[in-house]
């Protein structure tokens, strides 16, 4: 168990941190910094508690539960960080999820917006289940969703593809409430968009030879 209380956890390039079967708690405007190696298992949890912020240009990889309370800080995933979530990504607290400029977010598992937004402008591709709850919130700005194969998006909050973004759609997308499109939204092969699209309407970019 490593409890981090108001101080700066730093991973440095090369350096691996191995979560296995363990316990991580940052608190009271902790600080845990990856420019390295980063794995939480699928037996161990990782919480982002009070005021706390996770900044990574490193390798971070959930395979277990990412938990954030309801004032927890950031996540800044910045300077061609990867990001890798294959466990549950829970996202509630006041701060953001910043996916920068050159970074990726990975997803197979599921990563839930509850009460938090996730600012992307880098990429996300998702093979597995991304969903806005009604207090949450989505924007690619100057980024890229990829939504592939077997991937879902569920939007029940709120939902932007900013003007110079793009969504790529070869699964679905569920709207419960609305989506606001202004840049590119294709619906590959295999792609179904439901529910309301404000703006640009979804094309559908299939060619079968």
């Amino acid at each position: 168990m490593l409890n981090n209380e108001g101080d700066s956890v730093v991973n440095l390039v090369g350096a691996t941190a191995n979560n296995i079967g363990g316990f991580i708690s940052n608190n009271g405007g902790a600080w845990f910094s990856n420019s390295g190696t980063v794995v939480n298992d699928s037996a161990s949890s990782f919480v982002l508690g009070d005021h706390a912020t996770l900044n990574n240009n490193g390798t971070f990889t959930n395979g277990g539960l990412f938990n954030t309370s309801s004032l927890s800080g950031d996540v800044l995933n910045r300077n061609k960080g990867t990001l890798t979530n294959s466990g549950t990504f829970n996202l509630g607290g006041l701060g953001a999820l910043s996916n920068l400029t050159g970074s990726k977010i990975t997803n197979s598992g599921r990563l839930n917006l509850f009460d938090s937004l996730l600012d992307n402008q880098g990429t996300v591709d998702n093979t597995g289940i991304i969903e806005v709850f009604h207090f949450g919130s989505y924007q690619n700005k100057a980024g890229t969703l990829e939504n592939r194969s077997n991937g879902i998006f569920t939007n029940a909050g709120s939902a932007t593809n900013l003007d110079n973004s793009t969504i790529n759609n070869a699964s679905s997308i569920i709207n419960d409430r609305n989506l606001i499109n202004a840049g590119i939204l294709n619906n590959l092969c295999g792609g179904s968009v439901s529910g309301p699209v404000s703006g640009v309407q979804p094309a559908t970019v299939c060619s079968i030879n």
